[in-house]
């Protein structure tokens, strides 16, 4: 195999010399940050070619050499999944290939982040790393849409991490309330505000400290008492039981027998769960009292102990009554707090490049007595740079990512060799890994229904449904109709929709046995609209992102790994039987190869000869024009016609290359 040597690498991470290799001051940085370097094209390209002097300088100290820049078709495939979830459509293939421009990789860079696809696909990650679902709640009853909705639209409007970490962390009121929707942080932990703690300390400063909830961390620094401070910050704030309403509400539905008035009892029931009882209040008391069986060094059981960060760079105390919970997420966001910034840009990286610099992600370990080496970056020189050009982006995730996508290392080629993310990595080259469940499921659709991307579900239209029948309004119009009602307002609403419903009393309604039923947006619903384009495909085959979070579990998203939500970053990569049976014998076969209306059949259909059919498909479903010796073997097939195309085309789904991105 050619290898570029070293040298090349350095010489092109740094042409132009001085004017683009700069590390500049600190403050030469910071000076630049109250401009719009999002959209300057100039500082994007030197900023990117600054980490790709960093990236050379680990090849020299690890003796390795970087790999062949990808062609483009291999550049292409692997950006569009990257950056918005699916491969590209075959008329995207083929304009990419087809343009012979200067610069083309950047233009589809700036025109794949501003699209439709990326905010879906960045939803998805947020969904994963917040395990937000649909449905909250042990009995799944409560609506968790207004959080997903919150999630999407910050997404959808660039919002700045550090400005969606701070609503997250200290918005108040009712989850329907305009712009409230944060909320649902605290209220997808109900009744759990130590395991929120754990959490939060996870996603948002990459340490493990749930271990000290129950006593001394016994290979971390942790003390049970720390974790104890950082949870007084969010101590004594409220989910839930949103008034009267919501208790009047909730009396009536549990006053009420199953054989009485049913349709009311469930009435009352959806109400409560979905507009009265989703929502926030009060700032932190600043303080807790440790636990009965406290056990940990330097408190005592029973002993009130005030709000301490336990993390480099912030004030110990907080008195009772301060806004704790504010002030805490105050220090979480401070460009000063490493942590913060630390964790975000390595969490991107590992998105971008497939591998973090440190791994895993959400568990950084300062070298203490405990753990003498701490983790170990395999690049420190690149992870401190990220973070400095995180805080000059003041936080814009999508600028960042566009300096990363636009580096040559994000360019190299696929490393042959097998890659351990346990062990320090250069980055020479691509790491391969298989697709996500998501990208999976929405590169498969993206064969089949035209203009995917602009197709929208109902998983995150608040459509209210009781026993399987929509009311004729969403929950946010209910919420805006009886939010703020009296009580007789919310009777005289019941006693109405009651007899719109006509439910037979005492019988169980079978539909009630699911409880999305009762919820807003489920996998089965159909798209809010249905223009011609779209008619006759299936109503199932919505991006990922436009259906539940997470999807049933028996759904083919999640025999692929998605995430239940249960845990942070729950995704799986591993595969099994069932996977096999899906691709063989299942939703490839239904869904893709047997549907007639299949765009996959477009180009193949319109191309002129048999061997023009082949490079349809393969350009098509794997991005690329085929192999002289791949064309001979396809050829025979291509002959026969639809039956000989359909054999081809599941052939090329079930390969290794179409699973995998390179």
């Amino acid at each position: 195999m050619i290898r570029v040597s070293l040298s090349l690498f350095l010489r092109a991470a740094c042409l132009g010399a001085a004017a683009l290799c700069f590390a500049g001051p600190a403050s030469a940085q910071l000076a630049r940050k109250e401009q719009n370097l999002a959209n300057d094209a100039a500082w994007i390209k030197k900023t990117a070619l600054e980490i790709d002097k960093r990236l050379a300088g680990g090849f020299a100290k690890q003796a390795v050499k970087p790999l062949p820049a990808a062609d483009d078709a291999r550049w292409m495939r692997r950006f569009y999944l990257d950056a918005i979830g699916r491969i590209p459509t075959y008329e995207e293939a083929k304009a990419f290939l087809d343009d012979s421009s200067a610069g083309k990789r950047e233009k589809l860079v700036d025109q794949l982040l501003a699209s439709e696809g990326y905010t879906g696909h960045m939803y998805n990650y947020f969904c994963d790393l917040l395990r937000a679902t649909s449905n909250l709640g042990t009995d799944g009853t409560r609506s968790g849409v207004p959080y997903l909705r919150w999630i999407r639209e910050s997404v959808a409007t660039n919002k700045p991490f550090d400005k969606f970490t701070y609503e997250l962390l200290t918005t108040n009121g009712g989850g329907w309330e305009p712009g409230k929707g944060a909320v649902g942080y605290f209220e997808r932990d109900r009744g759990m505000p130590l395991d929120n703690m754990a959490n939060t300390t996870r996603i948002f400063l990459g340490t493990h400290i749930e271990c000290a909830q129950c006593h001394d961390h016994p290979y971390d620094k942790w003390k049970q008492l720390d974790f104890y401070e950082m949870s007084a910050f969010t101590h004594g704030l409220k989910t839930g039981d949103r008034g009267a309403n919501a208790k009047y509400a909730n009396e009536k539905y549990n006053g009420r027998s199953a054989e009485e008035d049913r349709s009311r009892r469930d009435l009352y029931r959806w109400l409560h769960d979905n507009i009265y009882d989703f929502g926030v209040s009060g700032n932190g008391d600043g303080q807790i009292t440790l636990p009965m069986d406290f056990n940990g060094k330097g408190g005592k059981p029973d002993e009130v102990v005030k709000a301490r960060s336990v993390f480099p760079g912030a004030s110990s105390g907080r008195r009772e009554g301060d806004d704790a919970r504010g002030k805490f997420a105050k220090w979480m966001t401070d460009p000063s707090n490493p942590r913060f910034t630390m964790l975000i840009s390595n969490r991107l990286w590992k998105k971008v490049m497939g591998i973090g610099l440190f791994e895993p992600v959400d568990k950084y370990v300062e070298p203490n007595k405990e753990n003498p080496t701490g983790t170990v970056v395999s690049n420190p020189e690149v992870l401190a740079y990220l973070q400095q050009v995180m805080k000059d982006l003041n936080y814009d995730l999508k600028a960042f990512q566009k300096v990363l996508f636009n580096t040559r290392g994000y360019a190299l080629g696929t490393n042959p060799s097998a890659v351990d993310a346990r062990q320090p990595y250069a980055f020479q080259g691509r790491a391969v890994r298989r697709m996500s469940a998501e990208q999976v499921w929405d590169s498969m659709a993206t064969l089949v229904v035209p203009d995917l991307d602009y197709r929208k579900g109902s998983a995150l239209e608040p459509t209210a449904n009781v026993y399987g029948r929509n009311l004729g309004q969403n929950a946010y119009e209910i919420w805006k109709e009886l939010g703020n009602a009296d009580i007789k307002a919310m009777n005289a609403w019941v006693e109405r929709v009651s007899k719109e419903i006509g439910s037979g009393k005492g019988k169980k309604d079978a539909a009630m046995m699911d409880t999305s039923m009762m919820t807003e947006g489920d996998a089965k619903s159909s798209t809010l609209s249905d223009p011609a384009k779209w008619a006759g495909y299936s109503k199932d085959l919505l991006r990922a992102a436009e259906l539940r979070s997470p999807t049933p579990p028996e759904h083919f998203l999640r025999k692929f790994g998605q995430s239940s939500r249960e845990v942070i970053e729950g995704a799986s990569s591993d595969s099994d039987v069932t996977q096999v049976l899906s691709l063989i014998n299942g939703h490839v076969e239904k869904n893709i190869v047997g549907d007639s209306k299949a765009i996959v059949y477009k180009a193949i259909d319109s191309a002129s000869s048999p061997e023009e059919k082949v490079k349809a498909a393969f350009l098509t479903i794997l991005s690329r024009n085929p192999t002289p010796a791949e064309i001979d073997l396809m050829l025979p097939e291509a002959k026969k016609g639809r039956d000989g195309i359909k054999n081809m085309i599941y052939a090329l789904l079930n390969s290794n290359e179409f699973i995998f991105i390179l």
